[in-house]
């Protein structure tokens, strides 16, 4: 271990200097990096509960007919609590015909580079212009000064109007001093911190795991401190039993001080990690050394402030140990206190059962349990949060899903509703922003696309063109017929990415697709259904008993799509470490290669999609297991291939083969649009049912299908595979479905035809697991 610094007193410590350096170097990258939690207090549940106490005091306020209150958040960091705090207030605390009194919100922070970034906000702009919002630097001193473009402000200049600090993890990173209470005689803490990274001190800081600290105490010679109410406070803890540390935040004191020396009232909501109670201190080191630097604060010595100066504190009835939150309110010198009858009110009923960590705890639970959420469930967590945006991005991977399996009819109202809620709570914290792109996509799903085009145009005008937005601004221009504008949306995000894979193939689907028999009046148009209609079940039903094949026309969604065709590439690269077996060659320039059932091959929109299931359990006559699973890879160059059953007829009576119903089924999906250069499937229909030397006679029927369709037909269809001229092959993906009793025991020699571990089918829904009851069990 090196040693850093020799015991010194808390107050004078480095470790002060060396946090400020850290902060100061990284900005918004802590929060973006997520290096500095911000989870529990910058959420749409602390933001209303915020909300509603203030909305009581600026109510109180009116009623004294005070100045119009300034608002002073501390430590704004991203400005992403004041953005919810804002909405909140101004849309949800005040009734229909109630008016909002007069105030203004002035975000602060140490930071100068966070109010340059404040300011290049374009969700701030109106606020900005009603001169509800303003911005300044303001440093947690004995003596604070307000520095905004208007000019500097200290609490003695707006000593006649009213205050609310708003102070989230402010606190616990100013500078403060320790003492230890032993037998009722206080003695100065010193600190000694070492690290076990030799270079500590001469590299950039980028976090703290490495310090350790040693702590010694030594006795006072006269006051602990200089201040007189800190003194008085700190021979109040001297009374009590025990051996414990009692932190002193001499400089976060002073500067609250500050501001009960005025005439107008004042109200403090501050959530830190802290004490609110004294019985709560013990002998244990307050400093936490993570990846960044923070201490519990003191908040029970603010609260001795407030009540010193006639004001009363409302903490929350359950203490958490790792966090606090208060309201502190105190009247003032021109009022009462009973004249905040209605603020108090409001702290005790809000904060009483409040914990700002419950909102950080319920994102992580929904994380955990998304896959198994049904829509009443994502609404009740919604709701819930206060339509917190993160709590909606982590739901919205289930929302798709669902919508592509279809097993559920989903409120799209609310739907629709509730996320455009949450998007209003959004604000961007210096992460990329995809937020709109995700939520305009699943409009598209669920066919609301005016309010889709509202939405990417807002965040266009936002956050600016990048591909993905201008791609999904492309297809949602097609929803309305603007074909032109599309073009052009789409040309500009291929000027930023020309590799966007989606955007490509819609591109060449929409603007550059030569026509093809896909395009044309078909010869098999009457194999094809398309799974958006509503009577796809019967329809596909009736065309597979009489043909024994159904072309199930977009069955997988084009988002899945994008997925499972990058995912494809990657398992066809990397199939030794599959660990399932080699590719079998099935044809000139074609192998099978087996796939793991893991993301995004495990999604039931492909393997279980419920059109597909109804539809083989119909013909079928009970639901089929997963029998084989895999990637098709067909090469440039690839020939004819022969033309062949799945597998030789059961038996050799004829007669016993035509009777037998539909016992095993392969459904091919394709990862493209599929043309004559990629080349198609032949196949002879209703020839499932012929005898086993029967040689087909007339043309085939060739299919091309589109990206995402299901050419689904009987193991005894007679079929082969069309030659490719494709630079970029042909990628598909098969499935075979067949009853228990039947297994292929001659196509899969060389690898496993489905194989799937412990973990893989514990990731995959319960309703499916009688899927691959017989799939080979493989270790995790």
């Amino acid at each position: 271990m090196s040693k850093l610094e020799k015991l010194t007193p808390i107050k004078d410590s480095m470790i002060w200097s060396l946090a400020h350096r850290f902060y100061q170097d990284r900005g918004l990258e802590v929060r973006s990096e997520e290096r500095v939690s911000q989870a529990s207090t910058t959420n749409c549940y602390t933001a209303d509960v915020y909300a509603a106490i203030v909305a009581d005091f600026l109510r109180d306020c009116a009623n004294q007919k005070t100045q119009p209150p300034l608002i002073i958040e501390v430590g704004g960091g991203s400005g992403r609590f004041a953005w919810q705090f804002l909405n909140r207030l101004q849309n949800y605390q005040f009734g229909k015909d109630e008016v909002i009194p007069p105030f203004t919100y002035m975000l602060t922070d140490a930071d100068p580079a966070n109010i340059a970034h404040w300011k290049e906000k374009h969700r701030f702009a109106d606020l900005i212009a009603a001169k509800k919002l303003a911005f300044g630097q303001l440093l947690v001193e004995a003596e604070p000064v307000i520095r905004s473009d208007a000019g500097a402000i200290t609490p003695a200049q707006i000593a006649d109007r009213p205050v609310v600090i708003i102070a989230n993890h402010s606190f616990d990173r100013i500078p403060s001093d320790m003492f230890r209470i032993r037998n009722h005689e206080i003695s100065r803490v010193l600190v000694e911190l070492e690290s076990d990274d030799e270079d500590f001190l001469s590299n950039p800081i980028k976090g703290f795991a490495s310090l350790k600290e040693k702590f010694a105490s030594r006795k006072l010679k006269g006051n602990p401190t200089d201040h007189p109410v800190i003194n008085q406070i700190l021979a109040k803890y001297a009374k009590r039993e025990g051996d414990f540390y009692a932190l002193v935040p001499e400089q976060s004191f002073r500067f609250l001080e500050s501001f009960t020396e005025r005439d107008a009232p004042l109200l403090m909501l501050a959530g830190d990690l802290a004490y609110s109670d004294p019985a709560d201190f013990v002998l244990e080191s307050p400093f936490i050394f993570d990846s960044n630097f923070a201490h519990y604060a003191n908040f029970d010595m603010f609260a001795e402030l407030i009540r010193i100066n006639g004001g009363k504190v409302q903490f929350a009835r359950h203490k958490d140990r790792d966090f606090s939150c208060g309201a502190f309110v105190m009247p003032g010198a021109t009022a009462e206190l009973d004249a905040f009858d209605r603020t108090l009110i409001s702290a005790s009923k809000n904060l009483r059962e409040f914990n700002p960590y419950d909102a950080h705890e319920l994102c992580e639970l929904i994380k955990e349990s998304i896959e198994e959420a049904s829509y009443r469930q994502v609404f009740a967590w919604m709701r819930f949060s206060k339509y917190d945006p993160s709590i909606a991005e982590a739901c919205l991977p289930i929302i798709f899903e669902q919508l592509q399996q279809g097993h559920q009819d989903p409120d799209k109202g609310q739907l629709c509703k509730v996320y455009m809620e949450a998007y209003r709570s959004f604000l961007p914290d210096g992460a990329p922003v995809s937020l709109d792109i995700a939520i305009t996509q699943m409009l598209l799903a669920i066919n609301f696309n005016d309010e889709a085009l509202e939405l990417i145009e807002s965040g266009l005008a936002e956050f600016g063109p990048k591909v993905s937005r201008l791609y999904v601004y492309a297809l949602t221009l097609l929803r309305h017929k603007r074909r032109a504008d599309a073009r052009t949306a789409l040309k500009q995000a291929l000027e930023i990415d020309p590799d966007y894979g989606p955007a490509l193939r819609l591109w060449h689907d929409k603007f550059e697709r030569k026509e093809t028999p896909a395009n044309k009046e078909s010869p098999y148009g009457h194999l094809r259904v398309i799974c958006t209609d509503p009577d796809v079940a019967p329809k596909a039903q009736g065309i597979f008993d009489k043909a024994g094949v159904v072309l199930l026309d977009q069955m997988i969604q084009p988002e899945l799509v994008t997925k499972l065709r990058s995912a494809h590439e990657l398992a066809i690269k990397n199939w030794k470490g599959a660990g399932l077996g080699e590719p079998n060659n099935v044809g000139d320039k074609r192998f099978t290669v087996p796939i793991r059932m893991q993301p995004p091959f495990n999604n039931p929109a492909l393997f279980a999609n419920p059109v597909l299931i109804d539809l083989l359990t119909q013909a079928m006559g009970d639901k089929p297991i997963l029998s084989a699973f895999g990637a098709v890879v067909t090469r440039k160059g690839a020939r004819m291939q022969h033309i062949h059953r799945e597998h030789p007829l059961l038996f050799a009576d004829d007669d016993v083969n035509k009777a037998l119903p539909t016992y095993a089924v392969t459904v091919i999906v394709p990862l493209i649009d599929l043309d004559e250069a990629a080349g198609g499937t032949q196949l002879w229909e209703n020839t499932h049912k012929t005898a086993a030397n029967y040689q087909w006679e007339g043309d085939p029927h060739v299919i091309y299908t589109r990206a995402g369709a299901a050419l689904t037909f009987d193991y005894r269809l007679y079929h082969g595979g069309m030659p490719c001229s494709a630079s970029h092959g042909r990628p598909l993906i098969f499935l075979s479905y067949s009853l228990p009793w039947f297994k292929d025991t001659l196509a899969f020699e060389s690898h496993a035809a489905v194989a799937i571990s412990k973990q893989e089918l514990a990731a995959i829904p319960a309703e499916h697991h009688d899927m691959f009851r017989f799939a080979n069990r493989i270790p995790d």
